[in-house]
C-alpha cells in the first residue's frame, strides 16, 4: 500500500511531458522552505532560477506541437544536465524553475554561465528551430535581510528573466 501510494504521489507530482517535477512539487519545496526560514534561528542559502522558452508559440504554430514538445525536452535536458544537483521543476507551458542549494547554490554563476554556454552551442549546432534552444533565464539569492518570503525571491528570479528575455530581444541581429 505504501508503494502504491508513493508511485500515486510521483505520478501527482510530476510532469508528464518532461518528467520533471511540477508546479505542485515546487509549491510544496516553496511552503517547505518558507516554513524553514521563518523559524528562529535558521538559516538556509539558497538561489532560484527561472527560465522561459523563447519562441515556443511560433514554433508550434509553424512546425507542430509535437516539434514544441521536442523543443520543450531538449530545455528541460539542458537544465538539468547544468543544475545536475538541484531539483529542476516545469512550472508553466514553458516555464522552469530550479532552486539550488548546497554546491549548486556557492556555484550558481558558473552554473548559469555554463548553461548560458550550452544553448549557445545548441543553438548554433542545429538546423531546426524545435532543437535550437533559446531561454531567458533570472537567477535570484535569497537574502534574509531584504526578502520577506521565499515567493519574494522566486518574484525576483521571473523579473531578471523578464529583464533577460527583452534585452535578449533588443540585441537581437
Amino acid at each position: 500500500m505504501k508503494t502504491h501510494i508513493r508511485n500515486l504521489n510521483d505520478l501527482a507530482y510530476a510532469d508528464a511531458l518532461t518528467s520533471l517535477h511540477n508546479k505542485g512539487a515546487f509549491d510544496i519545496m516553496i511552503q517547505n522552505m518558507q516554513t524553514q526560514v521563518s523559524e528562529p534561528g535558521q538559516s538556509l542559502e539558497f538561489a532560484v532560477c527561472i527560465f522561459d522558452c523563447n519562441n515556443l508559440k511560433r514554433i508550434n504554430d509553424q512546425t507542430g506541437h509535437d516539434k514544441g514538445d521536442v523543443y520543450l525536452k531538449e530545455t528541460a535536458a539542458i537544465i538539468c544536465k547544468v543544475f545536475d544537483h538541484s531539483p529542476v521543476f516545469r512550472i508553466g507551458g514553458d516555464e522552469f524553475a530550479a532552486v539550488l542549494l548546497n554546491d549548486d547554490f556557492q556555484k550558481r554563476e558558473e552554473l548559469l554561465a555554463r548553461f548560458d554556454e550550452l544553448c549557445a552551442k545548441k543553438r548554433a549546432g542545429e538546423s531546426e528551430p524545435w532543437e535550437q534552444v533559446d531561454v531567458a533565464r533570472g537567477m535570484a539569492v535569497y537574502d534574509p535581510k531584504e526578502d520577506e518570503s521565499v515567493n519574494d525571491v522566486v518574484r525576483r528570479a521571473d523579473k531578471l528573466m523578464y529583464d533577460h528575455k527583452w534585452n535578449s530581444k533588443r540585441h537581437a541581429p
